[in-house]
């Protein structure tokens, strides 16, 4: 995916007078031209999204068996014994 804009590539945005006022109000404050506050405010918000969605979410359920686990650890089995008895042996 590249960064760079394709002049062909457009977007027609309809919207209230409203918000068409409150966007020309802040990108005054920012001093930037309508065509990149737009871009910036679509990236970030975009940023935003994508993030929130790509997290991991636990339940309170997921938490709790969770933070079992890490205070009363589950004994290790037969097989893991081996391993890590084989892994000392492989490392002298």
């Amino acid at each position: 995916m590249t960064n760079t804009a394709d002049k062909g590539d457009m977007l027609k945005v309809r919207m209230d007078a409203a918000t068409l006022s409150m966007m020309d109000t802040a990108r005054a404050y920012l001093n930037l031209d309508k065509s990149k506050f737009i871009r910036e405010s679509v990236r970030e918000k975009a940023e935003s999204v994508i993030a929130q969605h790509q997290k991991t979410q636990f339940s309170p359920g997921d938490w709790a068996a969770f933070f079992g686990a890490l205070d009363a650890p589950a004994a290790p089995t037969r097989r893991m014994t081996k391993a890590a008895q084989k892994f000392r042996d492989i490392q002298g």
